[in-house]
Formats: structure tokens, sequence, C-alpha cells
């Protein structure tokens, strides 16, 4: 059996999940309240079935803002939901990884405190969110935070993420080293304390914006051999590098002979993904993607991939939870192909009566990725990151979707409604097909207002 070594569900925040919007909540969503524990458990559950062996979260302690005495992240509601997670990742065998910002996410009130531990871009602008490691106490900020999470909270391990943000690029830090370099460095070092503090836990390194921080050549897609000789070394001191993308630090072309010349397992996302905004009804839209999320799998097994990030959705969207299922499948059994996961999937969650009812049920998810994501790639967002009501939606909109995409859209969104009926009383799916009508029904009010608005013909 060809199994990844390091099969993630990636949440990523923690609302990612949420299966009740937060209409007017900012990203990324900070509430730890009883929905959003209901909602990660019944992630879970899928994931568990599915076969992942690790869930990856954000914000469980904070989103921009960890304040600076540490400790009063977390009252004694905060908690009690922690720990209501930590268990219930537990009891489904699944190793909880702690989402954390190295030097860049959540130091806005720290560095607000004191701004000599603010990092500063290649213009010398200050920046809230991001430490600058030439002063020492800004790693003693790291391991106060590493030291209150990873004693009082069992995390099975820690993800780290040094430069979503960006990083300090003053002319003690990339400034000196260049921003592969100086990430690799930081990254080494935080590694190493966890190392020595506590040598079970497993240590991911994300390299996110590795390159998009390197200012001075902002448009490269790849690392230079110097900075691939970096990224080696660090690789002696973690468990999983994972070169997360779009924008890959090692080309395809490279990435076996990479790979083979690395101390640890090397990881990547699945090539396409959905990012599901907290803001948006979460039965509204409809994109499932299984079988180019499976592809991209099978394809980095056979390139010595062992680790993959498969980013999640609320379940009760149903392109979201099929999705998720058929990821972890594909994680556990890289061998066999998409489409027999996807089958494998509804049979289990729709239980359809005949096996017409189930090529059906198969064709209309087919139907519904063929025809929004044929030559797309990377992240798909459902609507804008920011805001405070509910935005666009940017997923039927240019870039992503041009006057034709929208037309071969809805032509198979229309085609799913006139097969729906067929299925009625076949499948017994716990409400799904009832969910799908609706998600496709607003799909298309939506693609239609907009065509109207563009003088598009429907």
């Amino acid at each position: 059996m060809k199994s990844y070594k390091h099969r993630i569900a990636y949440g990523a925040w923690l609302n990612d999940v949420r299966c009740e919007p937060l209409p007017l909540q900012d990203w990324p969503a900070p509430q730890l309240d009883d929905e959003a524990v209901n909602s990660l458990i019944k992630a879970m559950d899928v994931q568990y079935e599915a076969g992942y062996n690790a869930v990856d979260l954000w914000g469980l302690f904070s989103t921009w803002d960890w304040p600076p005495d540490i400790v009063s992240a977390v009252d004694s509601c905060r908690r009690r939901r922690i720990c209501q997670i930590v268990d219930a990742a537990k009891e489904r065998g699944l190793k909880l990884i702690l989402g954390f910002g190295n030097y860049s996410w959540g130091y806005r009130k720290i560095t607000a405190a004191n701004p000599s531990l603010m990092g500063r871009d290649h213009d010398g602008r200050m920046l809230d969110n991001v430490l600058c490691d030439a002063n020492p106490e800004s790693f003693e900020y790291v391991k106060r935070m590493l030291d209150f999470a990873l004693s009082e909270f069992e995390f099975q391990g820690v993800h780290l993420e040094s430069c979503d943000l960006g990083c300090c690029e003053c002319p003690e830090c990339a400034g000196k080293y260049g921003s592969v370099g100086y990430n690799a460095r930081i990254n080494k070092k935080t590694a190493d304390y966890i190392r020595s503090r506590w040598p079970d836990k497993a240590i991911y390194v994300i390299t996110i914006g590795w390159l998009r921080g390197a200012v001075s050549s902002p448009n490269r897609k790849n690392s230079t051999p110097e900075e691939r000789e970096e990224i080696a070394d660090l690789s002696r001191h973690v468990d999983c590098i994972v070169d997360h993308g779009p924008d890959f630090h090692i080309a395809e072309p490279d990435r076996r002979d990479f790979i083979a010349r690395l101390h640890c397992d090397y990881g990547t996302s699945t090539g396409i993904w959905v990012y599901h905004d907290v803001r948006t009804e979460r039965g509204s839209y409809f994109l499932p993607y299984p079988r180019r999320m499976g592809e991209a799998i099978k394809f980095g097994y056979e390139e010595g991939v062992r680790g993959c990030l498969v980013y999640q959705g609320p379940v009760n969207n149903a392109g979201a939870e099929a999705t998720m299922a058929v990821g972890g499948r594909m994680l556990a059994d890289a061998s066999r192909s998409p489409d027999e996961a996807l089958a494998e999937v509804l049979d289990f969650y729709y239980k359809p009566k005949s096996a017409h009812a189930h090529r059906l049920l198969i064709s209309i998810f087919h139907r519904a990725e063929d025809s929004y994501f044929d030559g797309k790639s990377a992240e798909v967002l459902v609507s804008p990151l920011f805001g405070t009501q509910p935005g666009p939606a940017s997923y039927l909109l240019d870039p992503l979707l041009d006057s034709s995409g929208r037309a071969l859209y809805r032509r198979a969104l229309v085609s799913i409604l006139q097969d729906l009926p067929i299925l009625e009383g076949c499948c017994d799916d716990g409400g799904r097909m009832r969910n799908i009508a609706v998600s496709v029904s607003t799909t298309l009010r939506l693609l239609n207002t907009i065509s109207c608005s563009l003088g598009e013909s429907l």
C-alpha cells in the first residue's frame, strides 16, 4: 500500500470548518465557542473515517494578538474548549498539531508593548506582526509561547510558519542571510528548542512566503541552488518540510532528486484547494474537487512526497465533505484511483439503493468539478478573506471564472438540478441531496445575477 506518512487534515484556522457562518466576522475568526468545538468534532469524525492521522489547527490561543503575558490568552472557558478538542482528537487517534507563528503572526500586542521587538521590511518600515531576531528578547517570547502551549496542553506536534505575513529584513536578519536563509535559520533554532524540551513532538516547517519574502526578487518561483542547501540543512532538525505552494521552492523536474537529499520527509499541499469563507452560508456553494486533488496526491507519492496538508471545510457543505473524505483515503493509499475513492465515499455517506443511483451521484460530483476546476490550480477563495459582512462570490468572477467559464459552469449546474429529482427516494443520504440542491440553486442565482449585470447571455 502506498501510504503517506504525514496525512494531515489542515484546519487551517479553527473556524474554517465551522458549520454555522459568522456573517460579520473578519478573517481569521477568533471565536472558540461551542459551535466551533462541535464543528471541529464533526470534521474529526470525517477525518478519522477517511484515514487522516493528524489534524493541524491555528487560532486555538490567538489569531492576531497574543497578550504580552502569554497566559491570559486562555481563560477558563477557552481552556475547557481546547481540552475538549484535544480529547476528541485523541479519541479518534488523530495527532493534534499546533499551528504556530514562528516570529510571524500573533505579535501585534507584544510589539506594541515593546517596539524594539518589531521587524522591518527592506525599506525600514516597521512590521507590527513580525519579530526581529536581532533582538534576543524576540526568541524569549517564542519560547514562552511554546512553553505555555506545549506544557499545558497535549499537542503531538508543531507546525512552524515563519513568513506568511513576511519576515524581518533588517541588516541582521533577512537583509544578512536572504529570505530563505533567514527563515531556515530561525526555524532551525525554534525546532532545536522544541526538540530539547519535548523530543517526542513532531515538527513540521511550512515554507509559505519564503520566496515572497525575498522582496528583491518578488516574482521568483523557485529557490536557487544555494537556498536549497539551506533547506537541506534545515531538514536535519525537523520531521517534515512542507513546500506548500503554489510557488514551490523545488520545481517538479528537480523534486525527486532533491527529496533524496533530505534528512526528513518532504510534503506539499494538494495542488489545488478551496478556502472556505466563514462569512458565507455553508450550504450556498458546491465546489467538489476530489479527482484533481487525488491525482495530485498520486503524483506526489511517486515523486517521493510523504507529507500532505489537505485543506478542510465545513462538513455540512456536500462538496467539502466529499473532498475531505476522498483526500484522506488517497493519502492512506495513493495507489488507488480518485474515482474509486469518490465512489466509496458516496456509497458510505449517501447509501444509494441501486447501481444506477450510485453512477448518477458520481456523475453529479464529476460534472460540478470538471465544469469549474478545469485549468485551475492553487487556491480558490469562495469570497475575499477580509471583511466585516458577507463578501462577493469571488470564485464566480474574473480572474477565477470568465464569461465562457461561467457559461460552462452554469450548464453543468442546470444539468445537476435536472438530475436530482431522479435520485429522490433512491438514497439514504441524511439530507445531503437537499444540501446539494440548495447549494446549486443558490450558485445559479449568483451566476445569473453576475451574467445579467455584465450583459452575458443566459
